[in-house]
This record gives C-alpha cells, structure tokens and sequence, in this order.
C-alpha cells in the first residue's frame, strides 16, 4: 500500500521538529543519574512531575548538579521561568500543571492499575490540557470503544485544531493512542480476522457516523482524506510525535528561551495603561487596503534609560507587535530592534520628551487582538499594552468616518515617502497625540484630521457636508464647525483626508466631546465619530519625539507587507484572499522559507500539485536544512501526482541526508522507491522509518 503524506494545514511550520522524538519510555527507566545519587523526591520531580514538560537540555543540567541547593533552585527557576506573571506570589502553570498531573491519576489507568500519569491518555492530558470537546463512544456493535478528544491549540508547534483518538484492544486494557499511519481503522474493529481498509471504514461510518470514520483516516479536521481507497496520511502521525516530544519542539525551546533572554534583559516587566499609550486608527491606502496605523509612546522623559560610549549618549529598545485573530490563534508578530547613537543636539530633545514609536500593520477587515511592548534593554524594563481592535469593512457605496486624531504638527512628504508613512494621507505626515497630550490648556489650539471612505465609483459629481459639534456634555455649550468637500477630492482608494482646528480661548475647564458627522447630499448617507479630549487651567507637557519604522520600505519591497496582509486574511478565514497576498509576496521573495512554506500549504489544500512543483522550482532552499519535513513531503507528493516520481525521489534521497531522523521523509521514499520497483530499497527505508516512527525510538 502507498502512503502519501498530505495535510491542508496552514503554517506547516509548527510541526518542524516533531522527529526529535522522545528518549525515555512512559516509565521513566531512562532516567538512571549522571552523576550525584539524586534524592528519592527530585526522582519523582524529575521522572513524574515534569517527565512530559522539561526538555532535554533541562534535564542535562539538573543530573549534573552537585548539591540539593542548587537543584531546588534549579527547579524554582524552572516553575518561574514558565510563570505567565512573573514575580507573583503564586504561579497559574505550576498549579495548572499539578492539577492535571492530578487529574491524570484519579481518572486514568483504572483499567490496569498503572498510575495515570504513565498512560497515554494522562500524557497527552497532562501535556495539553483538558480537551475542548470529549466524544466517548462505548457499546458500538462493530467498532471498539473509543474517545475523541478535540482540541484548539495555541501553540505554535501544532496546528490550530485538531483531534487525538484513544480506542480500547481489549476490556482489560488502558485506552491507548490510536494512530492513523501506525494502527489504522482496521485496528478499530472487533473482529478475530482483521477486516480490510474499506471494510473497516464502512463499519465505523455504519456505527459511528461519518465524522467517526473521517477522524480514524486523518485527526486534522480540514485535510482531505481518500474515501476511495483509504489512503492514510502521515500528517497525523507527524502531530502525534510533535504531542509526544514537545517539550522539545524547536518552537516550545524558542519559547522557553525568549522568557529566559527577557529575564536576564528585564527584572521587571511593567504590564498596564498607566506606563505605556497606545493609540491605533485604521487608515486606507490609495488602492482603498486597510491598514492598522500605531503609535507607542511612554509617560515620562525617565522612562528612557541612556547609556555614554565613546561615540556619545545612546539607548537600546526592543518593539514586539503580537497579532492575533478573531480566534485568538497567532497570526504574525513584528519585532524591532532600535538602537541609536545621539547627536548632541538629539540629546537635549530626548532629555525633555517622551519617546514614541509609529508603524503600521497591514491588516485585512476583521476582529484582532494585539499586544504590544517597548523593551528597555539598557533600563532592564519592559511596557506592555494590549489592545481589542477591529478594523472596519465598508462595502462599494458606503459611508464610513474614522475616530478622529488629534496631532500636534503636520508635514508635507513626497508621494514615495507619504505612502509608506504611519499617520500619513494626502502627502501629509501628521504626528498623533495620545494619553496626557490630549489634555489642553485654555489658548492651546486644538487639530485633528481623519479620514474619510467612501469607496466604490466615481467620486465626479458626488458632494459632502461635515460637521464638527464640540462641547462638555451636558453644558448646553456645544459649538459647530462646518465644511464642504467634493467627490473629486477623494483619492484612487476611495477615501479622503479632512480635518480643522479648535480654538480653546473661550472653553472652560472640563471633558469635552468632538462628535464628527459626514452626510453625503442628495443620498441620505451619514457617517459618524467621536473622540473625547479635556481643557485644563494648567498642564505638565512633554513633548513628543517619534521614531517610525524604518523596515517598512524593504518589507514592501521583499513582499514582507504582502505576507502579513495574507495572515491577516486567513486569521480572518477568507483563503482567497490570503493566497492571493501569500502568492504575491512569493513572486518577490521566492527564496523566503516562511512565505514558501505557507504558500505550499495554501495551494496543497486546494490539491493544486501543478502549482507546488511551479513554486519548488523557483524556491532556491527547497530541499535545504530550513525547509521542514512537512514541505518536503508534500513537494514530493505534489511532484509524484505530476508524473514526476524521480524527481520525488531525488528530492527526499536529499532531504533525508539533512534530517536523517525523520521517519515520515523514508516512509514517504519507501513508497516512491516502491513505486519505481526497487523493493529492497523500499524495504529498508521503511524499516527505518518505521523504527524511527516509533514513540520508544
């Protein structure tokens, strides 16, 4: 029988590194000491406790400590480095961990008295969680009992969704592991001789369902699976390995050592509105995109440390940008690394501002979570803040009005610079005001501008009215500015940039409201805004000094802003579109592995093996150390399914000399050399890829 390996996840990338498959056996008896005789309670620690979640590096350096000293701290550190608060005085994954290690025991293993923790499913519950959705299917006629546990992950090293499957050989066993590669549905039905593959599955459909007979061909809910001749995938069996050992994922050691840089760099991280200002407006190109426009600004001069060297005063930052979607899964993250050496001029303007950092993220319409966060790498600091944001879809022929911004000083830029520019429309460059610099002092003029859309159409003829309505709610003091503008006036995108000026000499103190409202003549279309600002007699002001992202001309130019719009749509669920950015950032960057492997993953959902093989041809690292296993398998699949078995052939012999211990790139050889007839070569690549397959490998 061929295997082929196939899948329609995107981002392939979380399941690298599943072939570092795990060294000890469920018992632990790997775990003899190197070194000092360890105490019976680091034992347990150690082969019991954290035996699913600490990875090998880990464990190296606890067996070679010398003194119980240095364990215990060892093991703090280890609990603290894994603190999602760190510093509190208790720790939410310690006391998630313990409770599902106690779960694991009360509830597993009754069968044969084996502690719960060593079973499989206390494995897989102590390393995941509790499922999402439990499905127990005891008592069918045909099918072994079973459960189906469905989960929706977060981690970067497993897809989004997925199911795990646990079925029952005889009364007096454990549940174990189900594998779709390794067991099959044949090993779901209770019969002495063992029923074929398309008898298996229409037994399990028969007496479970569709669904039930679906999962037990792939436990990813949206890859294709072959009904017709219940070809399994390897896919499965790849996720599986990845659960087994995933403590040491290349993405859960990432992880794990980003919190350890981020405690050598911040002794302290800073989490809350009162340290950082955030201000975000969504803003349309000039091909009507959406963009999300940002400024990060902190309160105080001091908040910024700088550091003398011989070239003179510098500082030191980090900008993380982490974006979300609707479903709270990871989209992408944007870092920067800003480092700065001042002139002596500079230095005086950042001894009295406040720093400030503006971007912009090319976001497609829809609900997002971000979280942001300015590092101090010379202050030993962090600030953070989180935002809930939804950029707006506006159809052809409607009418939208953007909150509006207030800004202390405007620019005019060249058409090239403008367009990439946050804060920018009409050739103006605007810096935006947020947190204390929206309060005012009596005298202190007031500016604003937002933006406009009305997309769809001609703009010839068409006419607007606006008005401005500012007052203190209810003062009965509210005045109105008003103004009219043209269609013509709108740019190729459909949007136009306004704005006005309020004078504060005659307001009193107090909370004021700019209600912003647009009518366009002759429709009856209105659209509406808002923003709050305070007057005040007198007010401590920092002015603000910006720096704004300097990547973002070459992220244009390597496809990178093409790339991040594509998540975006598919965190929105819109694959079209997210293909169609995906694809256009690939035309600019083939060689870009990220942006390949997502493109790959695309068009393999849509079963497109043409254009896999077009893609691999003008990938310059296909085959190479970055390209994971995933890919590959699925370049070869797609080479294959296009008459080109020798080139498949040639493409895992090699990627296996590269990733030599991956069992699921000399299953798939097996299969090609089988193919071809060479039979010995297929007997021995898939003995070793078996071998290597194996959880106690």
């Amino acid at each position: 029988m061929s295997h082929h390996v196939c899948t329609n996840r995107l981002d392939s990338r979380r399941l690298m590194g599943w072939i570092l498959l795990i060294s000890l056996t469920l018992t632990g008896t790997a775990l003899e000491a190197r070194g000092p005789k360890l105490a019976a309670h680091y034992l347990n620690w150690l082969n019991r406790d954290v035996v699913y979640i600490i990875s090998k590096e880990e464990r190296d350096s606890f067996l070679q400590l010398s003194s119980d000293a240095a364990r215990d701290q060892f093991i703090e550190h280890f609990w603290e480095i894994r603190n999602p608060t760190p510093g509190a005085p208790n720790n939410p994954y310690r006391e998630e961990h313990y409770r599902r290690l106690e779960y694991a025991n009360q509830y597993f293993g009754q069968f044969t008295h084996t502690e719960g923790w060593r079973t499989d499913m206390g494995r897989v519950y102590i390393t995941l969680g509790p499922p999402q959705q439990r499905d127990r299917r005891l008592g069918l006629q045909k099918v072994r009992p079973m459960e189906v546990w469905f989960y929706s992950n977060s981690s970067a090293a497993l897809p989004p969704f997925f199911y795990v499957v646990f079925y029952q050989r005889e009364a007096t066993d454990d549940f174990r592991l189900y594998s779709p590669y390794g067991d099959g549905p044949e090993k779901l039905i209770q019969a002495i001789v063992g029923p074929s593959r398309q008898q298996a599955l229409q037994a399990i459909e028969q007496d479970g369902g569709r669904e039930l007979a679906r999962v037990s061909l792939s436990l990813l809910p949206d890859e294709p699976v072959d009904w017709q001749g219940g070809t399994v995938s390897l896919q499965s069996d790849v996720m599986l390995a990845t659960i087994r050992n995933l403590a040491n994922n290349p993405f859960t050691k990432e992880e794990i050592a980003n919190r350890r840089l981020l405690e050598e760099v911040s002794h302290r991280i800073i989490v809350g509105q009162e340290y950082l200002d955030v201000l975000t407006e969504t803003l349309h190109d000039t091909e009507g995109r959406p963009n999300l426009h940002y400024v990060l600004r902190l309160k105080r001069p001091d908040d910024l440390a700088l550091a003398k060297a011989d070239a003179g005063y510098y500082f030191n930052l980090g900008v993380s940008i982490k974006v979300y979607g609707a479903d709270k899964q990871p989209a992408f993250t944007k870092d920067a690394k800003l480092t700065h050496t001042l002139t002596q001029e500079q230095l005086e303007k950042v001894k009295s501002g406040v720093f400030g950092y503006e971007g912009w993220l090319p976001l497609a319409p829809g609900k997002y979570k971000l979280e942001f966060q300015i590092t101090d790498n010379l202050k030993h600091a962090g600030f953070r803040s989180e935002r809930e944001i939804t950029v707006p879809q506006v159809e052809a022929g409607g009418l939208y009005v953007t909150s509006p911004v207030i800004f202390s000083e405007a620019e005019m830029l060249p058409p090239e610079k403008a367009a990439l520019a946050p804060f920018s429309g009409g050739g103006v460059k605007f810096i935006p005001s947020v947190g204390q610099e929206l309060e005012f002092t009596q005298g202190r003029e007031i500016k604003f501008f937002y933006q406009l859309w009305a997309p769809g159409g001609s703009g010839a003829g068409r006419k607007f009215a606006a008005d401005y309505v500012y007052g203190r709610l209810g003062a009965g003091d509210s005045k109105t500015i008003s103004e009219e503008f043209s269609g013509e006036q709108f740019d190729g995108g459909g949007s136009l940039i306004s704005g006005k000026k309020i004078p504060t000499e005659q307001l009193a103190p107090g909370n004021y409201r700019l209600l912003v409202t647009v009518r366009e003549e002759g429709t009856g279309k209105k659209a509406f805004s808002s923003l709050n600002f305070r007057v005040v007699p007198a007010a401590t002001r920092y002015e603000a000094w910006d720096l704004t992202d300097e990547q973002v001309a070459e992220d244009l130019r390597s496809g990178q802003l093409d790339y991040r719009r594509g998540l975006s749509w598919l965190a929105q669920g819109d694959k079209e579109q997210g293909l169609r950015y995906v694809r256009s950032a690939f035309d600019k960057s083939p060689g870009d592995e990220p942006i390949y492997r997502s493109l790959v993953d695309l068009y393999f959902a849509r079963q497109a093996f043409s254009d896999i093989t077009e893609v691999a041809s003008r990938h310059t690292l296909v085959g190479s150390t970055d390209t994971d296993e995933v890919t590959v398998l699925r370049v070869a699949e797609s080479l294959e399914k296009t008459g080109k078995l020798q080139k498949a052939v040639e493409l895992l012999e090699s990627a296996v000399k590269t990733k030599d211990a991956s069992g699921a790139l000399y299953l798939a050889l097996a299969g090609c050399y089988e193919r071809m007839g060479e039979h010995k070569k297929a007997a021995q690549a898939e003995s070793h890829g078996r071998s290597l397959m194996s959880p106690t490998s």
